[in-house]
């Protein structure tokens, strides 16, 4: 399947990316096949994965930008829906004003309040998409799927998709793709080993000041790890960390109240 990936979380993008899932359309790719790369103004590239330089990865180690292996063209702006269709949600959105002040105002403009609102949704919703042809910055358009039909842009994504064959990875590529992928799986199996250690913690701390006899050794055979890695665990962490939290969000075993934090701290 031809993967998709966008560049920011900008409007255009979650919009597009929220009508192309709609869609549910499906494709065919090969093994190693480079990734489409979606930009605010829904321009397009072949790319493929390259991780950041070390110095920006201290607090994200997976951290990582784009290598754009070819340019692959633009969608166009999604069109305006039909205004039969625009007319009622918009007005269910923005009711008609009352009162004295939009009074004034439509005495004011020399239009009914009616024929005001209308005209002020209408500069604010419905202006054009395009200069000639050319399409306009993404900052002056409403993209609004009250309005915009981003359907219509989808189709056009998978019509794309459906014509074009992504490129292959070269040798680098792949390199640079699965770099990514095995810092992923490293910082992965990271966070699993400190949500393994912070459990065992506290379920050390539900026996109470003595535990059971061979309760280490359970917690040993439990988690795979050797004895010295249990008692480090265990000892690592102070008394007053943050409980593993189940599904619900309520903490899983031991908890502190602010009594118990009182106490520890005379």
């Amino acid at each position: 399947m031809t993967e998709i990936a966008y560049t920011r979380n900008y409007v255009t993008q979650e919009h597009l990316g929220r009508a192309y899932r709609r869609l549910g359309h499906t494709s065919t790719a090969p093994m190693w096949s480079a990734t489409l790369l979606i930009r605010p103004g829904l321009t397009m590239a072949w790319a493929c994965r390259l991780l950041e330089d070390e110095e920006l990865r201290e607090d994200s180690p997976a951290r990582h930008g784009w290598h754009v292996i070819a340019e692959a063209g633009e969608l166009d702006w999604p069109p305006l829906r039909d205004e039969a269709e625009i007319w009622p949600a918009l007005l269910a959105k923005h009711p008609v004003p009352s009162g004295p002040q939009a009074e004034r105002q439509a005495e004011m403009y020399g239009e009914s309040i009616e024929e005001m609102h209308r005209s002020q949704l209408r500069r604010h919703y419905l202006g054009d998409a395009h200069i000639g042809k050319i399409k306009r910055n993404p900052i002056d358009i409403n993209f609004d799927p009250i309005v915009r039909d981003w359907d219509a842009s989808a189709r056009e994504l998978a019509a794309f998709i459906d014509a074009h064959r992504p490129p292959k990875l070269t040798a680098d590529q792949r390199v640079m793709e699965q770099g990514v992928r095995l810092v992923e799986l490293e910082a992965a199996v990271e966070n699993t080993k400190i949500g393994l250690a912070r459990l065992m913690r506290n379920a050390r701390r539900d026996q109470g000041d003595e535990p059971r006899r061979g309760y280490k050794a359970k917690l040993q055979r439990w988690s795979g790890r050797s004895r010295p890695t249990v008692d480090a665990w265990l000892a690592d962490g102070g008394c007053c960390e943050g409980a593993v939290l189940d599904d619900d969000g309520t903490p899983l075993g031991h908890t502190h109240t602010d009594t118990d934090m009182e106490e520890q701290a005379r």
